[in-house]
């Protein structure tokens, strides 16, 4: 039985005020009552108790909240770390906080500020077959010249590479939270598990935290 960590709202709200970031900021719903839609907006689904990012199931409703997946709003005038700043200008991403902007919307993590950044796609309408297996799961067309990840496509395949690296931090997390939710959060973090005492940097534990 792994425990709960005191919510990442907590954190989160720290996390807000010291970057400029109204701790109501939210600026998209998170919780619908459809599945298939869910996957489309990496929303959680009340219905089968599911989130979804990239269209990957997420059991773990900490894990899905750590993801953090929609935007908030940012005061611009309040960001003090200059890297974040320059990246507001740029829809960019700061290392250091492990956060991304998009058309001046903050998003925490890495997965999610990728996705924010790509196009949302119909599987439905897909000829293409490769492309049409993408949309269950990640890959990039040679042909077509385009990366899919689920519902999302990007054209640029450097932009491509760097969704699918943290498509796969994604998919390590989703698996770790099946035995420890503050592992799993800490892998999308950078963060800090007291139940092993384990510092994570990278997606992988570094040494303990000490005592």
């Amino acid at each position: 039985m792994t425990r709960r960590p005191a919510g990442r709202c907590a954190a989160l709200v720290v996390l807000l005020a010291a970057l400029g970031l109204p701790a109501a900021g939210r600026a998209h719903p998170l919780s619908v009552n459809s599945c298939e839609e869910a996957k489309r907006i990496n929303a959680w689904c009340e219905p089968a108790h599911l989130g979804y990012v990239a269209s990957v199931p997420i059991r773990s409703r900490f894990l899905f909240e750590v993801l953090d997946t929609h935007g908030h709003d940012i005061i611009k005038s309040e960001v003090k770390c200059e890297t974040c700043r320059k990246a507001i200008e740029s829809d960019g991403y700061c290392p250091a906080h492990r956060m991304g902007y998009v058309h001046g919307e903050a998003y925490m993590s890495s997965i999610t500020y990728h996705l924010a950044k790509a196009r949302t796609i119909d599987p439905g309408t897909i000829t293409c077959p490769d492309c049409r297996k993408h949309t269950q799961g990640i890959g990039w067309c040679e042909k077509d010249k385009v990366g899919i990840a689920g519902y999302f496509s990007v054209d640029d395949r450097k932009e491509f590479d760097e969704l699918a690296r943290a498509y796969s931090l994604l998919l390590a997390a989703v698996e770790k939270s099946s035995t420890c939710e503050t592992c799993a959060g800490a892998m999308i973090t950078d963060g800090y598990c007291r139940t092993h005492n384990l510092q994570y940097k990278d997606g992988a534990p570094v040494t303990p935290a000490g005592p």
